[in-house]
């Protein structure tokens, strides 16, 4: 077997081309300078042999510092005898031949950790960085919001006005300023912004028979305001942007990253475990206020008439559980036999509301 080289001798900058034999433990260099000089040097002594990506270096240690650089078919055989008789040597000479596989391995190990960051990390991190929110920044976040979403809706202030005295008359341990309006839409549809602002489309009120179904409406996103469930999932939408805009000390950037995300909020992807938090909630909530909790089994089912149901092999899909496994789920609460007598005042503003529609 037979290749060329790159010598270098020591003494000198120059460097000289060689041919390369060899023959049992010994590497022949014959120099291709015109000189014929012939050097022979015996593998088995040799205590420099570097790998260089496909590159075998050499490096003969006696006076002066020899030095050949080859490569090929080659500079493996040089490195498999001189490697021969020594564990650490094979070691790293195995190392060399897998280098390529190594490579593949870690950028794939790489690859994994980022996409395991963003689907996963990043938008727990998002979630969980909520708390690091005060209450007076997350306020003016929803109004803010409640602005950009509802530019341009149409009010219905005599409506609003009911709902905000029904909404008064409940008894609710929250320290946010309860803020609940009505806007003319056909959609059946509510959703909460952070900060306590609740908005209401006329469609789904139309849609109610009972007071009862106003109450668990609002107990739900009454839960998803004091439990901060709008801010959270906002944040996990935009962890990414958040985490760019805190890397880079970008504190406008943290608002703009959370704004931009505004029409989200009308139909916020609530994670399964958060919206059956607020159904749970809410009937805890009618029946703290000894509002007959069937009420919420009506929602629900009024939800589910007026929704386009998803195919079956999509709701596993779903972030958000279907609405039949919502209302099995209130059905299993113990909550839900309760029976409370009408509540005359709340009656009286349920049908000021659907009056004014």
């Amino acid at each position: 077997m037979s290749n060329t080289g790159t010598y270098q001798n020591g003494q000198t900058a120059q460097q000289f081309k060689c041919e390369l034999v060899v023959s049992g433990e010994s590497l022949y260099l014959y120099m291709q300078d015109g000189s014929k000089h012939l050097l022979i040097w015996d593998l088995r002594t040799i205590n420099s042999c570097h790998l260089n990506g496909s590159q075998v270096i050499i490096k003969n240690w006696g006076y002066p510092h020899e030095t050949l650089v080859c490569s090929g078919e080659i500079a493996r055989e040089v490195y498999a005898t001189w490697s021969q008789n020594n564990l650490v040597r094979k070691a790293e000479g195995l190392m060399f031949k897998k280098n390529h596989f190594l490579i593949l391995t870690l950028c794939a190990a790489f690859l994994a950790i980022c996409v395991f960051a963003y689907f996963w990390l990043l938008p727990w991190v998002g979630e969980h960085s909520a708390a690091l929110v005060p209450v007076g920044v997350e306020i003016e976040m929803g109004e803010q919001l409640d602005a950009m979403i509802t530019q341009g809706s149409v009010v219905n202030d005599s409506a609003t006005y009911y709902a905000g005295l029904f909404t008064k008359e409940l008894n609710l341990d929250t320290d946010y300023p309860l803020n609940v309006r009505v806007i003319q839409s056909d959609e059946i549809n509510a959703f909460a912004l952070p900060g306590g602002r609740i908005v209401i489309y006329s469609g789904i009120l139309g849609k109610m028979d009972t007071y009862e179904e106003l109450v668990a409406l609002l107990g739900h996103e009454i839960t998803h305001v004091t439990h901060r469930h709008s801010l959270r999932s906002i944040l996990r939408t935009t962890a990414s942007s958040l985490l760019i805009a805190t890397l880079f000390g970008d504190v406008s950037g943290i608002s703009a990253a959370v704004l931009e995300q505004a029409d989200q909020f009308k139909q916020l992807d609530y994670s399964r475990e958060l919206e059956t938090e607020a159904d749970d909630h809410g009937l805890a909530l009618m029946v703290q206020n000894k509002i007959n909790p069937q009420g919420m089994v009506k929602l629900l089912e009024l939800l589910k008439t007026e929704a386009v149901e998803m195919p079956a092999m999509m709701k596993y899909l779903s972030t958000h559980p279907d609405t039949q496994a919502r209302i099995d789920n209130v059905k299993a609460n113990p909550f839900r036999t309760m029976w409370f007598d009408s509540n005359t005042k709340m009656q009286k503003l349920f049908d000021g509301i659907k009056r004014n529609l």
